[in-house]
């Protein structure tokens, strides 16, 4: 009987949804994530990265949000070695290699030689250009395996030095003969995998540190990854980035949003870390424009989730500025986000009343170093948002409860009458229909019920 009135309901939203300036993104390459926990992703990331045997996940991600984005990962400057059934996290395999050996890189002593914390993957010629199309031919043929998006490349990067020792590399003696390789390399790759309809994003290495470099190669790709945005390390003790070093993470996002191109920003902490979660979902929300994503990963295989992702901001109103004391401030139409990314405590004044990020109803705070907060306005009214439900229902004797389902975009509760339901994505809530709606249904009427859903 569900399925019967489920078919006959159509949702028609009363006014369409405005595009968030930011999301966020889930990396799920680990070995262990295809155990994982998949089940809430297709509701709250816009972006996921997925090895290239999880096509199942990308199905059902894709039948719950047909809007997501998902990426294949694929390693450029490094080769791994198969398994029986062909799969492997790189553009090229070292099978493939075997018959090139010229696509090997070698150290000063001519041996071939591994990348150092990952004794099965093998340093490659990147600059090679039968090497180029050789990667470039294998992932074309696994992108058309399923519905990909796009491929996440990483090991896209503008020095050898924290996979090798960059004097012993005498084909690239140095960082720049390696960034001659490497952008050789995205301006073969990007643009044709680009023409294919597909999103190409490098995760480039030590972006912060190497932007001007990096910068001349954003117009062969699709975006970019950061993947040490505003924090590394494992620890919440340490590896949070400020001053100059955490200026350097905002401009490289303010660059990217003002070319239109996607940005994925990962922070690495303990699972729990929410403090360095607001520390880089705030600095996210400072500069997006509406092609950023964020996360905070321990390891590449579980979720994080905090309560500062479900705040309803509003839009923005206006750019970031900064304010004094160091901290970094941007204003919504239901909040605010201020970002401290100096060494010191730092007492700021909202100029309004806001609460949040820990924080009952207040005007001020003190800003302990390195943190962010996402606030909403204590002031500004509730927004809502109502659907017309065009209910059809059969084969009914009497007047009764039925059953309806309801979608909605983001966190929201459905409100029916008195009755109040959270929900993420998709609510089911109960219709008491009155004699004469029951009556109008027998007659083969569809009735409509107003449904509002409170931000």
């Amino acid at each position: 009987m569900l399925v019967s009135l489920l078919a006959a309901c159509v949702f028609l939203p009363a006014t369409a949804s405005a595009r968030p300036v930011a999301g966020h993104v889930r990396v799920a390459i680990d070995g262990a994530a295809y155990y994982a926990d998949f089940s809430k992703t297709a509701g709250r990331a816009q972006v996921v990265v997925l090895q290239a045997w999880q096509t199942d996940k990308l199905r059902r991600m894709k039948a719950a949000n047909p809007g997501i984005k998902v990426l294949m990962y694929r390693n450029l400057s490094g080769m791994s070695r198969a398994d029986r059934w062909g799969n492997t996290g790189t553009g090229v395999t070292v099978q493939d290699a075997e018959a090139h050996p010229e696509w090997f890189l070698r150290n000063t002593s001519g041996d071939r030689f591994t990348f150092r914390s990952y004794n099965y993957v093998w340093a490659a010629d990147i600059g090679n250009r039968d090497f180029q199309e050789k990667w470039l031919a294998n992932v074309t043929a696994r992108l058309k395996t399923a519905d990909w998006d796009g491929v996440l490349v990483d090991d896209a990067n503008p020095t050898l030095f924290y996979s090798y020792y960059v004097d012993r590399v005498p084909k690239y003696p140095n960082d720049a003969a390696y960034q001659v390789a490497t952008g050789s390399a995205l301006a073969y790759i990007g643009p044709r995998l680009r023409a294919q309809g597909k999103l190409v994003i490098p995760n480039f290495g030590s972006w912060r540190d190497y932007r001007d470099a990096i910068t001349p190669w954003l117009k062969y790709v699709s975006g970019g990854m950061e993947e040490h945005f505003t924090k590394f390390g494992d620890s919440p003790a340490g590896g949070h980035l400020t001053d100059g070093d955490w200026d350097d993470n905002l401009a490289t996002l303010k660059q990217v949003q003002a070319m239109g191109k996607l940005f994925l920003g990962i922070s690495h902490s303990s699972l729990g870390d929410r403090a360095a979660a607001r520390y880089g979902w705030a600095t996210t929300l400072l500069a997006a424009e509406g092609d950023a994503t964020f996360a905070l990963h321990d390891d590449y295989t579980r979720e994080a989730w905090f309560p500062e992702y479900n705040y309803d901001l509003g839009d923005p109103r206006g750019k970031e500025s900064e304010i004094a004391g160091g901290v970094h401030r941007r204003a919504f139409a239901r909040g605010l986000v201020l970002v401290n990314p100096t060494k010191a405590s730092v007492p700021v004044r909202f100029g309004g009343r806001y609460r949040g990020s820990g924080l009952g109803t207040s005007t001020r705070t003190v800003m302990r170093p390195h943190t962010g907060l996402v606030l909403l306005s204590a002031s500004a009214k509730r927004a809502r948002r109502s659907l017309r439900v065009r209910v059809a229902c059969r084969g009914m004797s009497r007047p009764c409860r039925r059953v309806i389902t309801v979608a909605l975009r983001g966190g929201r509760r459905v409100v029916v009458g008195r009755r109040k339901v959270a929900v993420r994505r998709t609510a089911r809530v109960q219709v008491r229909l009155s004699a004469k709606g029951h009556k109008a249904l027998k007659r083969g009427r569809a009735l409509r019920v107003s449904v509002r859903a409170r931000r």
